[in-house]
């Protein structure tokens, strides 16, 4: 239980961060960004935030059962995210299907690859991490 309320609290967490990531480098790029975004839709992507990050933080939680491959994994995790991610999007207004299929296809292979490398620093920094932890055993062994 606490592992699925650590997951839920960082799901949303990431999906707040990332959205005020997105707002931020809206706001570089044109100086008036925030004054095209009405309050009810304001709420409604915030909302949209924390659920996308739900969909992709909850399900990490398959990582836990070592008795599923490590492809399988990471297919369940992402599968599940996109799953999520997508609907989502389309409700938000944050795929734009006014511009073609072209439009939709660039966005949502750019919303691909953006967690394809969320989800390797991850793994880079789990298996930092677990080298550490396996050398600290190691020289444990050894001076005993």
């Amino acid at each position: 239980m606490k592992n699925i309320i650590k997951s839920i609290v960082l799901g949303i967490g990431w999906g707040f961060t990332v959205f005020v990531v997105y707002l931020t480098i809206g706001v570089f790029i044109s100086s008036d960004f925030l004054a095209g975004i009405a309050q009810d839709d304001f709420i409604k992507y915030v909302i949209c935030s924390a659920v996308i990050g739900l969909g992709f933080s909850v399900p990490s939680l398959i990582y836990r059962n070592e008795r599923i491959s490590r492809g399988l994994q990471v297919i369940i995790h992402l599968g599940t995210g996109f799953t999520i991610y997508v609907p989502v999007a389309f409700f938000a207004g944050w795929i734009p299907t006014a511009y073609g299929a072209i439009a939709v296809a660039i966005s949502l292979l750019c919303a691909v690859v953006f967690s394809l490398l969320v989800w390797l620093c991850f793994a880079l920094y789990y298996r930092k991490q677990a080298q550490e932890i396996n050398r600290k055993i190691v020289e444990k062994q050894q001076t005993k």
